[in-house]
């Protein structure tokens, strides 16, 4: 908006102000005032009403109240004096010495010696305990072979072949630890298992002086024609 524009917009804003008070002006002039009403009073209209005497309060006799009690502070309590508690005696223990008993001298007898009697060595016959060991395992194979037990299924499906069995023989004959080491087939390692389960071998002999032997041996699964 330039210069000339704001001057007409104050201009006309002056211009109806000026319109409104010349129209309130005008209007307050037409509205005449209503006159004012005289009233008279005449003496005889007039009545003096009498005072009303009103009768005096009772005076109330002021309410005296007990003056507050005097709260005093509380006394410290005494502290209970510490008893003191006789001190022990000590008392010295006596020792009483124990007489000193020597021992009573045993009188001891002396035996003669009797004479040395000269013992009869009988000559140290050295065993071969090597051959007595081959005899015991040869036993074992033989009875090994002779309790055989031939699985069925094996037999049916023509099985054949060598199983390499470890295990331990006890003192008295008894066998632990079996383990199949290497087998062609496992109903066969089955079958070797079983049979050294069923054996009742003859105990160690005594000349080896051993609590066990540990075996180590093949046995053979092979079908008989016929």
């Amino acid at each position: 908006m330039g210069k000339f524009g704001f001057l007409a917009v104050l201009v006309l804003v002056m211009g109806i102000h000026f319109f409104v008070l010349h129209s309130q002006i005008q209007q307050q002039a037409v509205i005449a005032k209503p006159k004012a009403k005289v009233h008279r009073i005449t003496l005889s209209s007039v009545v003096v009403k009498k005072p009303v005497v009103l009768p005096p309060k009772p005076k109330v006799a002021p309410i005296i109240l007990p003056p507050d009690p005097i709260v005093l502070p509380p006394k410290p309590k005494a502290k209970p004096k510490r008893v003191k508690k006789p001190k022990k005696k000590k008392v010295k223990k006596r020792t009483i010495k124990k007489p000193v008993i020597k021992p009573i001298e045993k009188i001891v007898e002396v035996i003669p010696p009797k004479p040395l009697v000269q013992q009869v060595v009988a000559p140290v016959v050295k065993v071969d305990t090597a051959s007595i060991k081959d005899a015991y395992t040869a036993k074992i194979r033989r009875a090994i072979q002779q309790n055989l037990l031939y699985p069925k299924m094996a037999k049916r499906m023509r099985m054949q072949g060598v199983v390499r069995v470890a295990f331990r023989v006890l003192k008295d004959g008894s066998i632990s630890n079996i383990r199949v080491i290497n087998a062609p087939k496992k109903l066969l390692a089955k079958g070797a298992m079983k049979t050294l389960k069923s054996l009742d071998l003859e105990a160690i002999p005594s000349q080896l002086g051993e609590s066990f032997m540990d075996i180590n041996i093949p046995i053979e699964f092979k079908l008989v024609q016929g």
